[in-house]
């Protein structure tokens, strides 16, 4: 089936009251907007290409909520998961965007005092929507914190959690190998120092 463009203005009074039923769309495979109401008051573009194989939902004035995003995949069914079939890049690393201000000190002792452990959510993170059967692995937020606090940030569940961003202990990583490499060096040149 052929999809059509079902909104698009760039005028608020266009659009200001103004909901789609996502329930009175065509079904689609994969579609992220399956029942419910999009509530178009802010919504620049919600449209579908003529093949129906791909969609596209701008917004650069709204806070948007989905239960689950599939970048090249379907969604799944649980809440808050985003799969994709490619790479996802974000941020920034380029050394023209950034003022450095040194590098990471002591970070064989930061990375010593953390710990690497298996886990399975407890029954409040299961109150939360998780799943309470999986087994995991990770780190505690709290003891990143008190050693790099630039990788823990509230958690999107409830911000009286906290999540770790674990991309960002990778810079402490790397500095933590280059003092042991520093110290095996030493040790191998027979100095102890």
């Amino acid at each position: 089936m052929a999809w059509k463009k079902i909104l698009t203005t760039t005028d608020d009074a266009d659009y200001k009251n103004t909901s789609i039923e996502a329930a009175n769309l065509p079904a689609h495979s994969g579609s992220l907007i399956t029942s419910g109401t999009v509530a178009a008051a802010r919504v620049a573009t919600l449209n579908q290409n003529t093949t129906g194989s791909s969609g596209v939902f701008t917004s650069t004035t709204q806070n948007s909520q989905f239960n689950s995003i599939g970048v090249g995949t379907a969604g799944s069914t649980t809440a808050g998961e985003i799969r994709a079939t490619n790479e996802v890049t974000a941020y920034y690393s380029d050394d023209r965007l950034k003022t450095k201000s040194g590098n990471i000190k002591n970070a064989l002792d930061k990375v010593v005092s953390l710990n690497g452990f298996h886990y399975k959510p407890n029954k409040v993170a299961g109150k939360l929507g998780y799943d309470t059967s999986a087994k995991k692995v990770g780190v505690s937020a709290q003891e990143v914190l008190k050693v790099l606090p630039e990788a823990v940030v509230p958690a999107p569940i409830d911000a009286k959690y906290h999540t770790v961003q674990y991309e960002k202990l990778i810079p402490l990583l790397i500095e933590s190998i280059k003092e042991l490499t520093a110290k095996v060096v030493r040790l191998e040149n027979g100095n102890n120092g």
